[in-house]
């Protein structure tokens, strides 16, 4: 049996707690925020869980079997249908009262060709990136891009429970100050003694924390990663603004609006839940720049609401709202997971090596870093 401290209570974190417990280690798990859950927590207002900009998971991916198994009660959820996704300039993805253009934009979706402007909108929706993401097109091309009927904190909600049931400490409200080897120090003065641990915190803290370990190696792995931000706002509707449909796209502008509640009507049947978002743009964001500000990018999110949502500012019962968060912890590079094994330190998050994307990522790293305690310890 191995000491085991993760560093960070997000999605990762919490996945890599569950499997090295799993696997009969003594875990601890350390949170700097007052609450688990990372970018994937939410907050409940009059039954709007409003986040952190929009969360969709893939079925049968990593995150969603995970939370599956974790509980007997069963976990509703519902796809995007791409008859009620709009991108704009082209229209209804997949329009059911046109066959013909309805088997056209099948087959366009289908070949990948990303100089089509349907295909670029179908690829945003599914990843929030401009490059074609294979596994998560792919699973709204077949009805398996999912909203849950728990919102995410629910979900996130069936890992924690699962922990507490086996005896894991997590411990939110804490601020790791360093690391060594076989050390964890706490900025309250506090020494964790331990034989692995596991950074399931930003790469930014991450390498951070590593730096004094090996600063060379630090800047070799960390320095590739491409960070990709965006503004989001977040609003519970008395008003169903988006008149049926489920999403509207915006590509040229990296825009996007999703009515929780169109797709997941479990959610509730009166009113909407609109989670939208600007992606990329800034001067700090890979590609072309697009704003001046992160307030620039802020204001034509809610431009774009009032185009595409007509009225919602009229109808709004809870509001959120944030000019800039991480949407993106990589592009294409990803740091490999065991890259200071040697220092009993495993890395586990969306920006670390697998073939997954976000939450996906997150689960599959955290789980894998979990199952490799015991070869990092050696």
């Amino acid at each position: 049996m191995a000491r085991v401290v993760v560093v960070g209570a997000g999605l990762a974190g919490l996945a890599c707690a569950l499997e090295a417990t799993t696997a009969g280690h003594h875990v601890v798990v350390l949170e700097r925020s007052a609450r688990i859950g990372g970018r994937g927590s939410t907050q409940n207002f009059d039954g709007f869980p409003l986040g952190f900009g929009p969360h969709l998971f893939c079925k049968k991916g990593p995150f969603h079997d995970l939370v599956r198994k974790l509980s007997r009660v069963k976990l509703n959820s519902s796809p995007i249908q791409l008859h009620r996704v709009e991108v704009l300039n082209h229209g209804i993805v997949r329009p059911v009262d046109n066959v013909k253009a309805s088997i056209i934009a099948k087959k366009m979706l289908q070949e990948g060709d990303m100089n089509e402007r349907i295909v670029r909108g179908a690829n945003f929706l599914s990843s929030w990136n401009t490059s074609l993401t294979s596994e998560r097109y792919t699973a709204l091309q077949k009805n398996k891009l999912l909203v849950s009927n728990e919102g995410w904190s629910g979900m996130v909600g069936r890992m924690a429970a699962a922990l507490d049931e086996v005896g894991v400490f997590i411990e939110c409200g804490l601020k790791v100050e360093k690391i060594q080897t076989g050390k964890v120090h706490l900025a309250d003065g506090r020494e964790i003694e331990t034989d692995v641990i596991v950074l399931a915190c930003g790469p930014a803290a991450a390498r951070k924390f590593v730096r004094g370990m090996d600063e060379e190696k630090a800047r070799d792995i960390f320095s590739p990663l491409q960070r990709t931000t965006a503004s989001f706002i977040e609003v519970g509707l008395d008003s169903k603004s988006l008149a049926g449909r489920q999403a509207v796209v915006d590509v040229d502008n990296q825009l996007a609006i999703l009515d929780y509640r169109a797709i997941q009507p479990r959610l509730g049947l009166e009113g909407s839940h609109l989670s939208a978002v600007a992606v990329g743009g800034l001067e700090s964001d890979p590609g072309e720049t697009r704003f001046a500000s992160q307030e620039e990018r802020l204001a034509a999110l809610s431009a774009f609401m009032d185009q595409r949502a007509s009225g919602w500012k009229e109808h709004i019962v809870q509001h959120s709202e944030q000019a800039k968060i991480t949407i993106l912890d990589a592009g294409e590079y990803r740091v490999p997971q065991q890259a200071f094994a040697a220092n009993g330190v495993l890395f586990a998050g969306s920006w670390v090596e697998s073939e997954h994307r976000l939450a996906d990522a997150a689960v599959d790293t955290g789980r894998a870093a979990g199952r490799s305690v015991s070869s990092a310890r050696d």
